[in-house]
């Protein structure tokens, strides 16, 4: 269960706003990152004024095994977004082995191949990249993604020691104008935060069928990360991972963004 209060009043936090659909994104992943799960109070039960008043919210999980978790609580007030982050030890012995490296770009789910893709390659500490996922489904690409929770992809990501949580969306034309004031300093930090914030609670256009996402994403240290994307082909969702190793920068490294979004399937900027 989870409870919000202010810090400063002792008071819980009655101001929470919706973004995707959910008023508390929580995320959850054990430490060898073999499970994940991403969960809503309204998943479960409705929503009701009480649990607004109090910032009260509540799920079901079942741990599947003893050994350490890592949890991230997203929520949103005033138009701007926030993370807390929490460790919870499950009592019992944990699964043998060590945990490895895999930066494979290709992975099987079900019926699905999925790849990864990467613009620059290897990311760069500090600097943007952008990161396609392609489904094919018995070797055909797959066409008929539906929006979960908002947008077509949302990509969870931690660094192998449990640090740096990150969680983003499709990248859209609406993102990508916004990237273009930010780097042009039109706005200033707070003022882009906010307008990111109303972005995401507009209601939800598809862009993207299908077969490929985009997402773009800074990573703020060098290091093995793993990527946790969950889509919805047919309407049913879709979760995949991969791990890549963000590079630090160095003199005279390109961190160019080329956009490695195939032609012809909506990429920012315009409808397929």
């Amino acid at each position: 269960m989870y409870r919000l209060t202010d810090s400063r009043t002792d008071q819980p936090v009655r101001d929470l706003q919706i973004l995707h659909e959910r008023v508390l994104h929580t995320f959850i992943v054990s430490s060898d990152f073999a499970t994940f799960a991403h969960m809503h109070h309204e998943d479960f039960f409705p929503l009701t004024p009480h649990d607004l008043a109090t910032a009260t919210f509540r799920y079901p999980y079942v741990f599947p095994q003893a050994g350490e978790y890592l949890i991230a609580g997203e929520f949103t007030r005033k138009d701007r977004s926030w993370t807390k982050q929490f460790r919870v030890r499950v009592e019992g012995e944990p699964p043998a082995g060590r945990l490895e490296a895999n930066l494979r770009r290709q992975q099987i789910v079900g019926t699905y191949t999925v790849s990864l893709a990467l613009s620059p390659d290897p990311p760069v500490a500090g600097h943007e990249v952008e990161l396609v996922i392609r489904l094919t489904r018995d070797g055909a690409p797959v066409t008929n993604l539906e929006p979960y929770l908002g947008t077509e992809v949302h990509m969870a990501t931690w660094r192998l020691d449990g640090e740096h949580f990150g969680h983003q969306h499709t990248y859209t034309p609406e993102m990508a104008a916004m990237m273009v004031m930010m780097r042009n300093h039109a706005s200033d930090p707070d003022h882009m935060a906010a307008m990111m914030v109303r972005l995401m609670r507009t209601p939800a256009r598809q862009v993207y069928v299908g077969p490929e996402l985009p997402v773009h994403h800074v990573f703020p240290a060098p290091g093995t990360y793993v990527l946790f994307f969950e889509c919805a082909p047919g309407g049913v969702p879709l979760v995949t991972s991969f791990m890549v190793e963000v590079v630090p920068y160095e003199e005279g490294r390109d961190t160019t963004v080329q956009s490695i979004v195939t032609p012809g399937v909506a990429p920012p900027g315009g409808e397929s």
